[in-house]
């Protein structure tokens, strides 16, 4: 199975009565029986995840206003925003992270991409 699945699976045995919104590239996606209760209050388009489980989500651009109808439909929804990290990474491990899913690889510079480097590494070894 996937590291998603994985982590979904870990979560519902935390707590069922939620359901988990994933944040997958450009999307947010449910998962399995999540996807089947999501369903019941929006119809959005059902696809396989893999070969036993299916999926079903909307474009992250869209995601104020799903968590709306959903709020309005009082249904508990946690947003997972980094389903593939590890839940102890600290707060440096996290801003490193973030820098680098906010990089814009496409319109780097060598030079640009080389300080960029040196600035995650500043950041990796500040006390």
């Amino acid at each position: 199975m996937s590291k998603i699945y994985d982590k979904y699976l870990e979560l519902k045995k935390r707590d069922d009565s939620k359901l988990y919104l994933f944040h997958c590239g450009n999307f947010y996606i449910f998962l399995d029986q999540d996807a089947d209760t999501i369903n019941n209050y929006v119809v959005l388009k059902r696809t396989r995840f893999t070969k036993d489980v299916m999926k079903c989500g909307f474009p992250t651009g869209s995601k104020e206003e799903y968590l709306k109808v959903f709020h309005n439909q009082n249904l508990q929804i946690e947003v997972i925003e980094n389903p593939m990290l590890p839940e102890d990474m600290n707060d440096r491990e996290k801003m490193v992270v973030d820098l680098l899913k906010k990089l814009n690889v496409e319109n780097l510079t060598p030079l640009d991409a080389i300080n960029k480097l040196k600035e995650l590494q500043e950041m990796c070894y500040e006390n």
